[in-house]
């Protein structure tokens, strides 16, 4: 069965999830929902996702939500090893989950004000700023690792490369202008062909 992945556009937060999905070469289908016409709203959609949000996948009889749990699990269905570390390599999986968890933990959940704490000029000064600051804490992070290496796992490239890599451009302006070591890594991810056939950036 062909993989259904729910969502309203091709740059939302299903563009992981679709990535992944190309760099794994598993068949699937884009179901585009539109809010403004009622479809998350739906009995049908709500079985499925009772938030009423997306993305939401299908696979066989695995329905989930939340991008990075969609990631997760789908990589170690179909790809273990190989873009998800195996659980018994304890240390290379604990790297990864915690870059898995810090794609939506820490990044997305301060990028993110940008699109929605915005409502007004004195509203978006201080959310910029805000965001600003946190970006050069998030460089301390980041930065000392992607000088040394192409990819966030010694490893090599895995799906946490894919859940920070479709976050970081949302603080462009702050985590990737004037700043090499990750202009040189999103540079990497943007040019993978499962980036561009999945429309991400």
């Amino acid at each position: 069965m062909t993989i259904q992945l729910y969502c309203m556009a091709l740059q939302d937060r299903s563009d992981r999830v679709r990535w992944l999905l190309e760099e794994m070469k598993i068949p699937y289908e884009n179901r585009f929902l539109k809010k403004d016409s009622g479809d998350m709203d739906t009995l049908e959609y709500r079985s499925l996702n009772p938030q009423g949000r997306v993305p939401t996948v299908v696979d066989n009889d695995l329905v989930l939500f939340e991008s990075a749990a969609i990631c997760i699990t789908l990589a170690d269905k179909y790809s273990y090893g190989i873009l998800a570390p195996k659980l018994d390599d304890t240390k290379l999986r604990a790297e990864y989950t915690k870059w898995m968890v810090y794609s939506v933990g820490s990044l997305e959940c301060v990028i993110a004000r940008m699109f929605t704490h915005v409502n007004t000029p004195q509203e978006k000064l201080i959310t910029h700023e805000y965001v600003q600051q946190q970006c050069e804490i998030f460089k301390l992070a980041l930065n000392p690792i992607l000088s040394k290496q192409d990819y966030i796992l010694s490893s090599g490239f895995s799906t946490a490369d894919i859940m920070l890599g479709a976050v970081i451009p949302g603080a462009h302006d702050y985590l990737v202008k004037n700043n090499p070591p990750i202009a040189a890594y999103m540079d990497r991810l943007m040019k993978r062909e499962a980036a561009i056939n999945a429309n991400v950036f």
